[in-house]
């Protein structure tokens, strides 16, 4: 039904005359004419008793009357909320996230969309793989997805932010030189925590030996990426960590040293191929503003 002729009906009803509403309405009077019949027509009965000079309403217009209020009212708020997601005052974006980077940028990322627009509600899922972040973006599930762009991301674009440092985490009480970075030859004389085959760490640090003719030596692989700081700092072993567990792992007690050269991989968000709702282009906008806090590697 034409919402602008329910809005006609209703200031007909209220003044009682079709020359008082086309004046409250600023139209012609012949053209709100013409527009009630137009509705009456469409309905097939007379909304208002004619006579008497006044525009009183029929059984059938006081039966119209409650459901226009409530439909136009319906429209009125379908529009607030529409322009609420518009204007970022209102909505939601959903991020996929690997949890090595759940922190740097992500975090960082939340924290300062949340101070622009704080009225659009953000939720982070970490699926445990890279397959699982592409897997929730292809699918539509999450509107973005953080991943190290080491992994292949196919039939997704993706959005470079930067690098991530890898830095070498040792158990306490480790002999250490902190102002001097560990070569790669230093670095095949000691036994690791890795991830499962095939992640991204892993990855680069048997590239890293394979540079000069060598495998790491494994002293323990989990799957569970919360248990290899601990791990670590029970002696169990080393470990490549992203700068910031690096950092958690060194105010807990490891001993943290760069390396030369250094091993970084590129990180960014993928999204898929389309336009992108309004709240998750204005979390990737944000994102790919130049800021030196999220972008550079951290300092050994």
């Amino acid at each position: 039904m034409d919402e602008r002729r329910l809005r006609y009906f209703l200031a007909i009803t209220e003044s009682e005359s079709v020359t008082r509403a086309a004046g409250r309405l600023h139209i012609a009077q012949p053209s709100l004419s013409q527009a009630l019949r137009s509705l009456e027509q469409e309905l097939g009965v007379e909304l208002f008793d004619r006579t008497g000079g006044r525009m009183r309403l029929s059984d059938a217009g006081a039966a119209l009357f409650g459901p226009a209020q409530r439909l136009l009212q319906a429209a009125e708020e379908a529009r607030a909320a529409i322009a609420g997601v518009a204007e970022l005052t209102t909505g939601s974006v959903h991020v996929a996230t690997l949890s090595t980077l759940a922190a740097t940028p992500i975090a960082g990322l939340v924290g300062r969309f949340r101070a622009a627009h704080p009225g659009v509600r953000i939720s982070i899922i970490e699926p445990g793989s890279a397959d699982g972040v592409a897997s929730l973006v292809q699918s539509g599930a999450c509107e973005l997805g953080a991943a190290h762009l080491t992994q292949a991301s196919a039939g997704l674009v993706v959005r470079e932010l930067g690098l991530q440092e890898l830095l070498l985490v040792l158990p306490p009480g480790t002999a250490s030189n902190s102002g001097r970075a560990l070569s790669r030859a230093e670095l095949s004389r000691l036994q690791f925590i890795v991830s499962p085959q095939g992640t991204s760490t892993r990855t680069l640090l048997e590239q890293a030996l394979g540079a000069i003719g060598v495998a790491p030596e494994i002293a323990v692989e989990t799957a569970a990426r919360e248990s290899v700081i601990p791990l670590v700092l029970a002696g169990a072993g080393a470990a490549l960590l992203p700068d910031t567990q690096a950092e958690e792992a060194a105010r807990r007690g490891a001993v943290v040293r760069s390396l030369a050269p250094a091993i970084t991989r590129p990180i960014g968000l993928i999204h898929r191929d389309r336009p992108l709702p309004a709240a998750a282009a204005a979390f990737l906008e944000l994102a790919l503003a130049p800021d030196d806090s999220l972008r550079a590697p951290a300092s050994p």
